[in-house]
């Protein structure tokens, strides 16, 4: 049987195919090319390339000139593919480079092929050339990318596109303004489905409360290349936006739905506890067990090196979390199992979650909030109860982050 993300992914693709069915009277060929494990083709022909070996030649302007004049279909197919799949902002940038670097590999004119068309597609974006005469693209965006070189023009924040930090720089040889890329969740992007193995997760607390379940690792493999951000100069937006993306539907069947099914005649206080221990799970800062049935808690300075918030999604599927990642987990699952108000809640080095019940027999510690009592849960205070903070923070020197 086929399961309803499946069915999604082949008649989406199954669209893109027919398109490209439709435009075979197109005299171009079609460079063919993955976007997170997705297959995808366009239409594209370099038989009449203008090489730039040096961006600070001639050449470049031949080369753009030849490329705008070659792409009218090129473009037409991207913007399909972006409408079709419900790609972000951010999944385009990446098709963009993925196709460009399939058609013209790790050129100079793949990189003024993907500052075309990403151009022609409304969005802002500079082309600089570096010392060893190396073209590099700069994408504006309102966000602030955390570890990102950006360069501020006419007031706006651009971003070097790529991790590699050239040396040198000249001057700016083409740019055109336009809109910002947003990180901000967008809709699910289809891309096709690939099973994770089945993990399955069950609470110390209750033993009867076990869950197993699969998600999309090309979704997976999404999130985790989508960069850190925050908006407005708050870097707390950072975690409110990845609390904002839901889950896939594949997930929601195999995890969601069944833990609804679990709760169903508990108290809003009991079902949120039971979802509040299944999170809770160890902690394991030395590594030792990873494939333990429950989910285990270590520093992402251990684990990846560096500061890294998940999604939902992501931390159903890594073995390691830490407290943010518990904190954004808990108040996805709140939301979608129980149907209840959230925020986070932000203590100098900590993140919890909060939770606004309706059943005003609820006790414990809590924060006001336009005139709601948001009650503290902490799936990282290991054992706790609903409404008991973690030793050693005091929620008057909280910030609370409301989640939609």
């Amino acid at each position: 049987m086929i399961g309803n993300k499946n069915l999604i992914s082949i008649i989406c693709l199954a669209m893109v195919s027919l398109f490209f069915a439709s435009c075979a009277g197109n005299s171009d060929s079609t460079v063919q090319f993955k976007l997170y494990g997705t297959d995808l083709q366009v239409h594209f022909d370099a038989s009449k390339r203008v090489a730039v070996k040096d961006g600070r030649g001639e050449e470049l302007g031949k080369c753009l000139k030849w490329i705008e004049t070659s792409t009218k279909t090129t473009l037409e197919d991207c913007q399909r593919i972006k409408k079709q799949l419900n790609l972000s902002d951010w999944a385009y940038l990446r098709m963009l480079d993925r196709f460009a670097t399939a058609c013209l590999d790790s050129t100079n004119e793949a990189v003024l092929l993907m500052y075309s068309l990403l151009t022609q597609s409304g969005y802002g974006a500079f082309v600089n050339v570096y010392d060893n005469g190396q073209l590099r693209i700069w994408y504006h965006s309102d966000a602030f990318i955390f570890n990102k070189l950006f360069f501020s023009r006419n007031e706006k924040n651009y971003y070097l596109y790529g991790d590699s930090i050239p040396k040198g720089e000249d001057d700016i040889r083409v740019a055109k303004e336009g809109k910002p890329i947003d990180f901000r969740y967008q809709g699910e992007v289809k891309l096709a489905y690939k099973a994770t193995k089945p993990r399955t997760i069950k609470s110390r607390w209750n033993p009867d409360f076990i869950f197993t379940f699969q998600m999309n690792k090309n979704l997976v493999d999404y999130y985790g290349d989508v960069p850190s951000v925050s908006y407005d100069e708050n870097f707390m937006t950072r975690w409110a936006t990845l609390a904002n993306y839901p889950l896939e539907q594949q997930l929601k069947d195999s995890l969601v739905m069944p833990m609804k099914k679990k709760v169903e005649g508990l108290s809003q206080k009991d079902a949120v506890q039971q979802i509040l221990w299944w999170i809770h799970g160890d902690v394991d800062l030395e590594k030792e067990n990873p494939n333990q049935e429950m989910f285990l808690f270590a520093f992402d300075e251990d684990v990846w090196g560096y500061d890294r918030a998940f999604c939902a999604e992501e931390t159903l599927f890594y073995p390691y979390c830490d407290a943010e990642d518990r904190a954004i987990l808990l108040s996805r699952l709140v939301r979608d199992v129980v149907g209840l108000d959230v925020a986070l809640v932000y203590y100098p080095g900590h993140l919890a979650t909060a939770v606004c019940f309706t059943e005003e027999s609820v006790k414990g510690d809590f924060l006001m909030v336009d005139n709601r009592r948001f009650i503290i849960c902490d799936p990282t205070y290991i054992g706790s109860n609903v409404g008991e903070t973690m030793p050693d923070m005091n929620n008057e020197e909280t910030t609370v982050i409301m989640i939609k």
